[in-house]
């Protein structure tokens, strides 16, 4: 008797270990069969860092160079060869300058020969008038006698001498240009500058120095003062200071 009522208190306990074990699977099986799987621990949502945005190449501001400002149909600060310029009557025109006593017919061309001879136009300069004109002029500053020796016969040896005040002149058959003195400076031999249009109406003067040297240029430059029909009898004055003791 003891040892089956051992036997049966042995299957109890056994029986009791299955149906909790039973029962544990129970817990852990979802109704579909399948066993439940631990939900993943959410990971922080990444925030996406923004895209960077491409600057556009900025386009290149136009320079006064790059597009040259135009005046009366001309470029400023360029040089130009002009129609009227090419229809150039040699001769034509006549430079005054009353401060130094200075008259000469106005050549055509700059070249050696032409200069020889007096004073030249540029292939480059513009006739004279209103507007966008540069009448850019040439000549020798000094001459040399038989000997080799330095001379003033030469139409610019005296042109550092204008100076505030002073009136030049260019005339033809029909108008007198009066131009007003504006400055004197010196530039390099290949510098061109001077020569190119200025937006306005001058006159440019340019010849070697120093004296006998010749290693530079001097420019005398006349800003348009006023235009007057010619007549036999103009009163070419040479100083602004006389045209006030007239009025």
């Amino acid at each position: 008797m003891k040892f089956r009522s051992k036997q049966f208190w042995v299957a109890v306990l056994v029986l009791c270990a299955v149906v909790c074990l039973i029962a544990a699977l129970a817990l852990l099986l979802p109704r579909g069969g399948q066993p439940v799987q631990p939900a993943p621990t959410p990971s922080p949502t990444a925030v996406p860092l923004p895209e960077p945005v491409p600057e556009g190449t900025p386009e290149p501001e136009p320079t006064a160079s790059a597009i040259p400002e135009e005046v009366d149909g001309l470029p400023v600060g360029k040089w130009v060869i002009t129609a009227e310029r090419k229809a150039y009557v040699e001769d034509s025109l006549t430079l005054y300058l009353p401060a130094i006593q200075i008259t000469r017919a106005v050549h055509d061309g700059t070249d050696a020969a032409t200069l020889n001879r007096g004073v030249g136009l540029y292939e480059y300069a513009q006739l004279p008038g209103e507007g966008n004109r540069n009448v850019s002029l040439a000549g020798h500053r000094n001459g040399l006698d038989k000997n080799g020796n330095i001379t003033d016969h030469a139409p610019f040896y005296y042109v550092d001498q204008l100076g505030e005040g002073d009136y030049l002149y260019l005339y033809d058959s029909q108008h007198v240009y009066r131009y007003l003195y504006d400055d004197t400076w010196v530039v390099e031999p290949d510098d061109w500058g001077p020569i190119a249009t200025t937006g306005y109406s001058c006159i440019t003067i340019t010849s070697c120095t120093p004296i006998g040297i010749s290693d530079h240029r001097i420019v005398v430059r006349g800003v348009l003062d006023e235009i007057f029909d010619y007549t036999r009898d103009f009163d070419f004055i040479a100083h602004v200071s006389e045209e006030e003791t007239l009025s």
